[in-house]
């Protein structure tokens, strides 16, 4: 790989991830800037421009670039292009939605508002749908050899019908309309499937015959995508079980290899039905802001860990040492997201190598 000289070696420790094996150290990644002045591109302010900030593949491919000359992928990081167009972005695909690029994120909504009227409809012939495939593929065509294109973040059957329906009236809609909401899962899963079938499709080859995800770093051969349900935060363990845990099982029977996006400690009362789907491999941890940090939760990863699963964490710097410590190195991943320096990149992984323990 053009941007990262040592790929193979990473493509072992990140095959062995998935199984809660270890080939020399735990997996961390680490991106050293080159020229600590070098500062990435800004978002633009102009709704033309944003559209073409996030979708013009032209665009896309010149500030990743840059950004892939001045970055040092130290451990287990990789360049990869993130395909980002929205979180649950799977929910523009369905007639009536709407969405809007601003600066920070893609906001999804939709006129899905009548349980008892509203039908949900798959448009098979979506603009969006086809701007984002050609947008992938250009990237692909580019990246071969070079860098990886992500699969979008498409992810969340629950997640995509509040972007529709609204989070507020979807809660309070749990008990009205059950049976109808259960119907829209359905529905919303079989487009999830249909449509993220063809974005595996077209970074196959380029993914060196896998799927990558784009801010957890991780890699795997066949299908690998993150699941979430952040709507979980405003319903009870009984909803979640009724409501989401069945999207949870039925998504990693279908996918090769699958991560649980956990969106910080609001979500740990859910956390046990989580555990408790076999194919699920590995939760990622986010530190919410204004919630403790990461290395507070030590207790909650060890749980994780004793049910076999894998942990994805993103610690701030003063906090890597204690996490090498307290967990065991089988199934591992720390992700560092802290701008330094590459010889800073390097002491960094060094110290996980001679920490990594069973």
């Amino acid at each position: 790989m053009l941007y990262k000289e040592d790929w193979g070696k990473t493509k072992k420790r990140l095959e062995a991830l998935w199984n809660n094996e270890i080939v020399d150290r735990c997996c961390i990644a680490v991106q050293g800037k080159k020229d600590m002045h070098f500062q990435y591109e800004d978002a633009p302010y102009t709704p033309e421009e944003l559209v073409k900030y996030y979708m013009d593949p032209e665009w896309l491919l010149r500030r990743h670039i840059k950004k892939f000359e001045n970055t040092y992928f130290a451990g287990d990081g990789y360049p990869c292009i993130w395909s980002n167009f929205g979180a649950a972005g799977h929910a523009k695909y369905f007639k009536g939605a709407k969405y809007k690029f601003e600066r920070d994120t893609v906001w999804i909504g939709g006129d899905y508002k009548d349980f008892a009227e509203d039908e949900l409809v798959y448009d098979a012939t979506s603009n969006i749908l086809k701007q984002e495939l050609e947008t992938v593929k250009y990237l692909c065509n580019e990246g071969m050899g070079k860098f990886f294109v992500t699969m979008p973040d498409n992810c969340g059957i629950l997640d995509g019908l509040a972007a529709l329906h609204g989070s507020e009236d979807l809660a309070m809609d749990l008990f009205d309309y059950p049976d109808e909401i259960k119907l829209a899962c359905d529905k919303i899963f079989e487009t999830y499937k249909v449509t993220s079938d063809m974005f595996f499709d077209a970074i196959r080859k380029n993914n060196e015959n896998g799927s990558t995800h784009g801010w957890m770093y991780t890699w795997s051969e066949g299908k690998h995508a993150q699941l979430q349900v952040d709507f979980s935060v405003m319903i009870s363990p009984q909803m979640y079980e009724e409501f989401a845990l069945p999207e949870l099982v039925k998504s990693c029977k279908w996918l090769d290899n699958a991560i649980y996006h956990l969106d910080g400690e609001q979500q740990v009362r859910h956390l046990d039905m989580i555990l408790s789907v076999d194919r699920l491999n590995m939760i990622q941890w986010t530190p919410v802001a204004g919630q403790p940090k990461t290395s507070n939760f030590i207790s909650t990863f060890k749980k994780i860990q004793a049910a076999g699963k894998g942990l994805v964490l993103y610690p701030e710097l003063d906090e890597i040492e204690t996490l090498l410590t307290e967990l065991s190195s089988k199934g591992l991943y720390l992700i560092v997201k802290e701008e330094v320096s590459c010889d800073e990149a390097d002491r960094i992984v060094n110290l996980a190598a001679k920490l990594t323990h069973e």
